[in-house]
C-alpha cells in the first residue's frame, strides 16, 4: 500500500488521489469539501509560492500552507 503524504510536501506538478483530510476544523473540513477537495478525488499541486495553487477537475483554487498541511494524497 501507498503511504499517504501531506499536500504540503509534494513537489509542484505531482498528480495524487486525495487519501483522506487530517483536521478537526469543521469550518475548514466544509470549505475543501465545498471546493471539490474529498477522498477519492484527484487534485494537482500546480503552485506553492506565494499561496498553494491546487487543481481539482477543471478549476483551479488557491489554498494556505495550512490547509496543504491538512490534505493527504497517494500517488
Amino acid at each position: 500500500m501507498t503511504k499517504a503524504i501531506s499536500l504540503s510536501s509534494c513537489k509542484i506538478g505531482r498528480t495524487g488521489t486525495v487519501a483522506y483530510l487530517n483536521t478537526d476544523d469543521e469550518a475548514k473540513m466544509r470549505k475543501l469539501m465545498a471546493m471539490g477537495v474529498m477522498p477519492g478525488i484527484k487534485v494537482v499541486l500546480e503552485q506553492r509560492f506565494p499561496s498553494y495553487i491546487i487543481q481539482v477537475g477543471r478549476s483551479r483554487t488557491a489554498i494556505d500552507s495550512e490547509t496543504a498541511e491538512a490534505i493527504y494524497i497517494i500517488s
